[in-house]
């Protein structure tokens, strides 16, 4: 019996950590169970939810000082903020482009750029902004890695080629900088979602962005899959939200 509740709470733990993951909105698309992320959870597309984190301001460790004039866009079902000081700047061809050169533009590229790299969003999205927006040498990796889960996805969603796949079921709840210069920054973005019980659940991504000279690019995480940076989050501790600056 004791052996049977063990097993049972080691089920239920590697169950949570897995919906963590795809709690990320590029992660939901990248990982083994990509379907999960298929289902259409409006209660988690809605910013600003309260929750308890350090006041939000540059003098705050990891946070910086978000545009007065942001706002939210939804995108692939996923509510993104952004701002005309800050960018993008161009979101023609459901692109983001145009971030400007310090660390509330850096901010915001993450997001949208770990959006628009999910296979849900279709090969006109996710594959220019894949060839356009991610650096590094295990980029070729990763457009290869989305590729294939955007396959599977619209096999078994029996969708066309080139069209859309579902949403992705995950919102912002807030973002960590954890290293900033003029050339590279490495922040931390957490994400909930929803568990197979339909429990919230938070997950914690590591995001490296680097500047290419005229925008910032997403630096490929490791074998070009996001799951080998992603982490279950207890609670929102030491993030701070995505709220308009002063």
């Amino acid at each position: 019996m004791t052996y049977d509740v063990i097993d049972r709470a080691r089920r239920r733990t590697r169950r949570r950590v897995a919906a963590a993951a795809l709690a990320v909105a590029a992660v939901t698309a990248l990982g083994a169970v990509v379907a999960v992320a298929l289902h259409d959870d409006s209660s988690a597309q809605t910013p600003g939810r309260a929750f308890t984190t350090p006041a939000s301001g540059s003098d705050a460790a990891g946070g910086v000082a978000l545009p007065a004039d942001l706002r939210w866009t939804p995108v692939g079902g996923v509510s993104l903020p952004e701002s005309r000081q800050a960018g993008p700047h161009d979101s023609t061809g459901g692109l983001a482009r145009g971030f400007s050169h310090d660390e509330p533009g850096a901010v915001l590229a993450a997001v949208h750029v770990i959006v628009r790299v999910a296979p849900q969003l279709g090969p006109s999205v996710f594959d220019q902004t894949l060839r356009s927006q991610v650096t590094g040498p295990d980029a070729a990796a990763m457009r290869s890695r989305v590729a294939q889960d955007y396959d599977q996805l619209r096999a078994n969603a029996g969708v066309r080629y080139g069209q859309p796949v579902g949403h992705l079921a995950a919102a912002l709840r807030g973002y960590r900088l954890t290293d900033y210069t003029p050339q590279e920054v490495s922040l931390q973005i957490l994400t909930e979602g929803r568990d197979g019980d339909g429990e919230p659940v938070l997950a914690a991504s590591t995001v490296r962005l680097q500047w290419t000279g005229s925008d910032w690019a997403l630096l490929a995480p490791p074998g070009g899959d996001f799951n080998s940076v992603v982490s279950s989050a207890g609670d929102a501790t030491g993030f701070h939200p995505f709220t308009p600056g002063r």
